[in-house]
């Protein structure tokens, strides 16, 4: 990379920027981080208390609140809702699909000699898919599978996010319904800061909505998002500067090591700055511009490392195992970006899902 790119004065276009690298990035932070606590060699890399997979999923939830928000201005709640759906979905249910019939039953029968059972077995793998399908994840297991592992019956530990994300999505989608919120910088604001406050206030205000594990975790995730959410209402204002970057960088280390109950929430939009930032000058190759499968990294490299801890590679070294979870990944991951997740979006914005694909072959 050249220092010089560093230090110009760059904007982050619509197109021209690394965004999809970057979360490529974080999904292999995620991927790391994972694989060390399933693989039990130790309990992963923490700063103030908290994963560096964790730190990561905040990147995700960041940029999402840029990019999302942009996405709600410039379109109707119903193309909104649509295209919302079709990134988030079509790929997740892959997922689901993909550990219950086909990962799993080689689990059974690796681990049982048989696939007597297997589809009666609570939990069944139909209640797998079925339960899991509108996102909120009911269950982590099937039947018998995974149980003498080092993190033992969990398939997909990675999905409990996209139940938050998706959410962040009906409330800014709500949200910015209104030409007042589209059009005004404060009203966001004012959101941020109130779900700063209701994070911080969570251990009164959880006793009016019966201790909801699922709105505590909104409360904890969606300031995340709304840091996103506030950098891309102020861009206009807010150019992308390395200056900038670096003060955002200090100060949002400051707050995140005075207080892990709300500081890292407060700093989100200083870390949103950042990442987007880095967004728009680090350099990307062409084909991630084009092609993002951060997405399917995510989803996939789970149940891939557990599958690979079954089959006892772990015991063989740890950089092992990691090489071969990141190769397997990268794979299933192209193949739900270029089968799945692509071909949706393209539907939903009124094209041939797979035409270009079609054409480039012949």
């Amino acid at each position: 990379m050249e220092l010089s790119r560093l230090f110009a004065a760059r904007d982050l276009g619509l197109r021209d920027n690394s965004l999809n690298l970057i979360r490529l990035l974080l999904a292999f932070m995620v991927l790391y981080s994972h694989a060390e606590i399933l693989t039990g060699v130790g309990d992963g890399i923490k700063w103030q208390g908290q994963h560096i997979g964790s730190w990561a999923v905040v990147g995700f939830f960041a940029i999402s609140g840029f990019l999302i928000t942009g996405s709600r201005e410039r379109s109707d709640a119903g193309r909104y809702l649509l295209n919302r759906v079709t990134r988030i979905f079509p790929g997740f249910l892959l997922a689901l699909v993909f550990v219950a019939f086909f990962l799993a039953p080689i689990a059974q029968v690796i681990e049982t000699g048989s696939l007597r059972g297997y589809f009666s077995t609570p939990v069944t793998p139909g209640y797998y898919v079925y339960g899991n399908i509108l996102l909120r994840i009911m269950t982590y297991e099937i039947g018998t599978t995974l149980a003498d592992i080092p993190y033992p019956k969990a398939w997909n530990g990675s999905l409990w996010s996209l139940y938050y994300e998706f959410w962040c999505y009906i409330i800014i989608g709500v949200f910015l319904s209104w030409k007042l919120t589209r059009e005004k910088v404060w009203p966001t604001v004012l959101l941020f800061l109130l779900s700063v406050g209701v994070h911080s206030g969570i251990g009164y205000i959880g006793g009016f909505v019966d201790e909801s594990y699922d709105f505590s975790m909104l409360s904890f995730m969606f300031p995340y998002f709304m840091g996103g959410a506030v950098v891309y209402k102020l861009r206009d204002r807010l150019p992308m500067r390395p200056l900038i970057a670096f003060v955002c960088a200090v100060v949002a280390v400051a707050l995140i090591r005075y207080s892990n109950d709300y500081g890292p929430q407060l700093a989100s939009p200083l870390i949103a700055y950042v990442v987007l930032w880095l967004g728009a000058v680090v350099p990307s190759p062409a084909v991630t511009r084009v092609h993002d499968i951060s997405y399917g990294v995510y989803i996939f490299h789970f149940p891939v490392i557990q599958f690979l801890v079954l089959l006892g590679l772990h015991r063989h070294g740890f950089a092992l195992l990691l090489v071969v979870a990141v190769a397997v990944t990268i794979v299933l991951a192209t193949a739900s970006w270029l089968g799945v997740e692509r071909a949706a979006m393209r539907w939903s914005r009124g094209r041939r899902p797979w035409g270009d694909l079609r054409q480039a072959a012949r």
